[in-house]
């Protein structure tokens, strides 16, 4: 009998613990890496690049923004429909810096950031 409840209690506090994993692993962002060491690899997978806006290109639904650090360059998409966070990001400007957390992706043979979070 009490060897069915401490079987009980230990399956339970091992699910908390694998949920709490879990929790913790998706709010933590990635580790920072410099643009140059983007690659096909990485697709599909969370980045986090820092740099200078070098450009800004403003549709109805999205912006895309390209993104320089000392190693190199690349495109950012902001898809303001789908990413309330990034929302409160429409007044960026040309030069300034900005941090990027988002997925790695292919468009026209060139990698890009689908930006999921953007700390000014």
């Amino acid at each position: 009998m009490q060897e069915k409840i401490l079987l009980k209690i230990s399956l339970i506090i091992s699910i908390l613990g694998i949920f709490l994993l879990l929790t913790i692993s998706n709010l933590q962002n990635p580790a920072l890496i410099p643009i140059k060491n983007l690659n096909e690899c990485l697709i599909n997978k969370n980045v986090q690049i820092q740099g200078s806006i070098i450009n800004i290109k403003d549709y109805d639904n999205f912006k895309i923004l390209t993104v320089k650090d000392k190693t190199g360059k690349i495109s950012v998409l902001l898809n303001k429909n789908n990413h309330k966070n990034l929302e409160n990001n429409i007044n960026l400007k040309l030069n300034q810096q900005i941090t990027i957390v988002g997925k790695v992706a292919e468009y026209n043979e060139k990698l890009q950031i689908n930006a999921d979070k953007i700390i000014k």
